[in-house]
């Protein structure tokens, strides 16, 4: 039971992890800072890598301790610390989630932004289901 309890703080320290770099994001977005978002990209999809893994081995463990004590419920088995450790993932899991959304809010209105930007600078002409690029004459023009 005491490897459960490891699980679960390795868990929540990649989930700690994930939330503040995914606040940072937007603070960055925030301040125009785009091309530092990236600079992100790669321990974010390290800790990810590691959480999915960490989290496949909590879920083994509890499927583990519940084959063993098949008439009670994990409220009965765990320990007090475990539970506490349990709820603490849970709630961890609620932030980043909620972290998430904010930052997806921000990158969807930014790419409607820019898109309708590039439109109004490189006019489309929309056949359709298809876009395609008006000829180079009809859509810039110099007079001098």
């Amino acid at each position: 039971m005491q490897n459960l309890t490891l699980q679960l703080e390795r868990l929540i320290a990649d989930i700690d992890r994930l939330t503040a770099l995914t606040y940072e994001d937007i603070k960055l977005v925030k301040s125009a800072q785009h091309s530092r978002v990236g600079e992100h990209h790669h321990e974010k999809a390290a800790l990810v890598n590691r959480f999915e893994r960490n989290k496949t081995a909590l879920n083994d463990a509890l499927q583990q301790i519940t084959a063993r004590y098949p008439d009670q419920g994990l409220g009965e088995i765990l320990p007090a610390d475990a539970q506490e450790k349990l709820e603490l993932f849970k709630i961890k899991l609620t932030e980043l989630h909620e972290a998430n959304k904010i930052y997806a809010r921000f990158v969807v209105t930014l790419n409607e932004f820019f898109n309708s930007l590039v439109s109004a600078i490189l006019p489309m002409k929309e056949e359709g289901y298809q876009t395609g690029q008006p000829r180079p004459a009809a859509f810039l023009q110099v007079s001098a």
